[in-house]
């Protein structure tokens, strides 16, 4: 849970400069990406296939320190739910389950805004990423690097930004090598809507 306390801790600490904008918010959107690299094992009597059959949504908070010439820092804590799949084909016949992997996901990107025009703003981002696991995939990897691009669209006091986002996790654990690998290459379409 330590991307939960660092986003916390970036909150107030944001309280605590009145001089400089913040803004608050929620943001959503869907993943590009499944979540789990599709693995397949064979015998004589039949398979066994892991994959991601949905990927799911995010959403969550958001707040932003905007400082100035153009910079900010973004925090966000999403719920991303993670979905396996396991489908087995033996003499018997061909059964599928499908999980759902409870997972928090806590970007911390620094963001420059380029091209600073009166209504649009575009802005590309980068910074760590943190997530915290259900214990089905307590073996993926709880930490990792985002870059994204956007643009911020701004009417009176709302914010509007849409970006595409890339995050890179790290490797999963090794010792769990036979459960269903992550797919540690990650896109996501999201949007941010603050005041």
């Amino acid at each position: 849970m330590s991307g939960m306390k660092l986003f916390v801790a970036l909150l107030f600490s944001a309280a605590c400069l009145p001089a400089q904008p913040v803004s608050v918010g929620i943001r959503g959107g869907v993943p590009l990406t499944d979540a789990f690299s599709a693995v397949m094992e064979t015998n004589g009597a039949g398979f066994v296939r892991d994959f991601s059959s949905s990927k799911e949504y995010e959403i969550g908070a958001m707040a932003e320190l905007h400082l100035p010439l153009g910079l900010g820092i973004e925090a966000d804590a999403l719920y991303h739910p993670l979905n396996l799949t396991t489908q087995m084909a033996n003499p018997a016949g061909t059964f599928q389950t499908s999980r759902t992997v409870s997972s928090w996901e806590f970007p911390i990107l620094g963001k420059f805004h380029f091209l600073p025009l009166p209504l649009i703003k575009p802005y590309a981002e980068a910074g760590p990423s943190f997530r915290a696991l259900g214990n089905a995939a307590s073996y993926l990897s709880n930490s990792g690097f985002t870059v994204g691009l956007g643009v911020e669209i701004k009417i009176s006091r709302l914010r509007i930004e849409p970006d595409i986002r890339y995050t890179r996790w790290g490797s999963d654990s090794p010792s769990l090598a036979a459960i269903a690998p992550s797919n540690v290459n990650q896109a996501s379409f999201l949007v941010g809507i603050a005041f």
